[in-house]
This record gives C-alpha cells, sequence and structure tokens, in this order.
C-alpha cells in the first residue's frame, strides 16, 4: 500500500514536470475604479502563479488599496490566492479569474476625524480580462467596479 501511494504522488509530480513549466509574475500593477458615492485606488504589488496548462495557472497575490467615500476614507491591504482560465492561448489572451482572499485595513470617519480598525475580512472577487504579451487588463468586481492593469511576465515553456 505504502509503495502504491508513493508511485502515485511521483507519477502525479512527474505529470507536472514534463507538461508545463510556465511560471507567470505580475510586478506592479494599479487599478481604479468605485461604487456608489465612492472611489477606490489599488497597487498591486505581486502576483505569481503556476501554469499546469496553457489554459489554466493559478498562484497568490499581494496589494494595496486606498479608498474614500462621502463620510470615510480607508487604507489596507489584499493578499490571497487566485486562478485563471485562458479562453485563448494565442497572442490575445482573455480570460475570466477568481481570487479569494483577506483584505485588512482601516478607516477614518470624516465627518467626526474618529480613527477605527476595520480588521480583517475574506472576499471573493471575480475577473474578467485579457492578456497580451506582457500587458495584462482586467475589469473586477469587489465593492465596486474596478478597472485594473498590470505587466506580467512569463518563464518557462509548455512542452
Amino acid at each position: 500500500m505504502r509503495r502504491t501511494l508513493t508511485l502515485a504522488v511521483f507519477m502525479f509530480t512527474l505529470s507536472f514536470s514534463v507538461h508545463a513549466q510556465v511560471v507567470r509574475v505580475g510586478l506592479v500593477g494599479v487599478g481604479v475604479g468605485g461604487g456608489q458615492n465612492s472611489g477606490r485606488f489599488a497597487l498591486h504589488l505581486l502576483e505569481a502563479s503556476y501554469a499546469p496548462q496553457p489554459r489554466i495557472d493559478f498562484g497568490g497575490y499581494f496589494g494595496a488599496a486606498l479608498g474614500a467615500s462621502t463620510d470615510k476614507a480607508s487604507a489596507g491591504v489584499r493578499y490571497g490566492v487566485q486562478s485563471k482560465f485562458y479562453l485563448m492561448t494565442e497572442k490575445f489572451k482573455p480570460f475570466v479569474g477568481l481570487q479569494a482572499g483577506l483584505n485588512s485595513g482601516g478607516f477614518v470617519d470624516v465627518n467626526t476625524e474618529e480613527v477605527a480598525t476595520a480588521g480583517t475580512k475574506f472576499q471573493v472577487t471575480p475577473q474578467v480580462g485579457f492578456r497580451v504579451g506582457p500587458l495584462n487588463i482586467w475589469a473586477s468586481y469587489q465593492n465596486g467596479f474596478m478597472v485594473n492593469g498590470g505587466l506580467v511576465f512569463g518563464f518557462g515553456k509548455f512542452e
């Protein structure tokens, strides 16, 4: 039984190393958007993903965000996991994606100038966008619509 499990794990690992060796890294992107009577600015500091196939990748992300509305101003960091499914694998690569992670930060009440800590909350963010060469453009919905952009670099080749 132990040998069978070891062989299965070895075969599973080998299948990833034979079929795909692509790592994608996104560095410094920005996003703007907002909801009703509010605005937000996001800074995408780092995204790293592994692509087991040309159409799929998964990995993690880290970034920061600033927001403001008529009565509050906020700042925080975002981090978590993400996955994308590419609809085409040509030079123009449209995709749909999903992020799941934590938002940590605080806010200031503009009217009373009282500082309050918002804490940490879990959030799921759907995405739709495209990639052309290193340019990555996407729209997302996270407490309001946002348009984002950044640079993505791929390392490795699909066999």
